[in-house]
């Protein structure tokens, strides 16, 4: 399975196995959590890995994804400084962690609002002025779901995705917008976007968006001040385009679409949306 093949298949696993990873397996997904990862901001992050034992989930009491985790053990997870850009490398580097592991055949789930952050602050040692972004269960699906795990999967919007057109635009001159056209994307932009398209985020309000702009492809939120102030301490949807930017990312690296992040923004003045990054295509 290659990794255009691992974003499309991951979703979000609320139900786990009895079985648990072991051995060489173990070993892998212990270095997967503690490698060093940089951000494109610049910020590092590495994952602690812990393991919920029956006293600890007695301990956890109902800290679940909308109160659905089921039989996880094992969890991971970090802390971040609050800012816009230390949220965003801390998304595009925990999602490189969602995709290796489900590439070791692992299910995942991003809980970002949902969990107890008193007991999680215990459990990673949380340093004054720190914030606990994000963190995941992972482990083995069961292979089939639960029905309320079902129920919770319709009322996440789990199988909607914007269509492309609300989601990636081209720049028609001076401020004006025209929503991209699939048919029209050329090879490998549209896998590259697809990729995007597919990318997980809070509520799956997929709430980045990316203006054409000759060479350049420059990322934005459209954030929702009313849901992001349900979060004290950062804004949630940072983490959105954090994940957003980590898919196109690795899709480009993937289809060798070469370029990098970079710091150009447009300044357009009609467009409402908070300007990230840009992906500048090298010829």
């Amino acid at each position: 399975m290659n990794l255009l093949e691992t974003m499309e298949n991951r979703t979000s696993v609320r139900t786990y196995s009895e079985e648990l990873p072991e051995g060489e397996l173990l070993g892998r997904i212990q270095r997967i959590l503690s490698k060093d990862r940089k951000g494109p901001f610049g910020n590092r992050y590495s994952m602690t890995l812990m393991d919920m034992d029956d006293e600890k989930n007695l301990e956890l009491g109902k800290m679940t994804s909308y109160g659905m985790i089921k039989g996880a053990r094992f969890y991971f997870g970090g802390f971040a400084d609050g800012d816009d850009r230390a949220i965003i490398d801390y998304g595009y580097c925990f999602e490189e962690v969602v995709l290796e592991l489900t590439a070791e055949g692992l299910g995942t789930c991003w809980m970002g609002g949902t969990f107890s952050r008193g007991f999680m602050a215990k459990m990673l040692s949380l340093p004054e002025g720190k914030v606990i972004p994000g963190i995941s269960p992972f482990g083995f699906p069961v292979d089939k779901r639960r029905p309320t795990e079902k129920l919770t999967r319709f009322l996440a919007g789990s199988k909607k995705r914007k269509a492309h057109n609300k989601l990636f635009f081209n720049q028609g001159g001076g401020d004006q917008l025209e929503p991209v056209i699939t048919d029209e994307l050329r090879s490998p932009v549209d896998e590259i976007f697809e990729a995007v398209r597919f990318a997980p985020s809070a509520s799956n309000k997929q709430p980045w968006r990316i203006i054409i702009q000759d060479e350049y492809y420059h990322f934005y939120i459209d954030y929702n001040k009313t849901y992001n102030g349900m979060m004290k301490g950062f804004n949630i949807q940072a983490l959105d385009g954090g994940i957003a930017l980590c898919h196109f990312t690795k899709a480009a690296e993937e289809l060798r679409f070469k370029g990098k992040l970079s710091y150009a923004d447009p300044k357009f003045e009609n467009i409402k949306w908070s300007y990230l990054l840009s992906w500048k295509v090298s010829r």
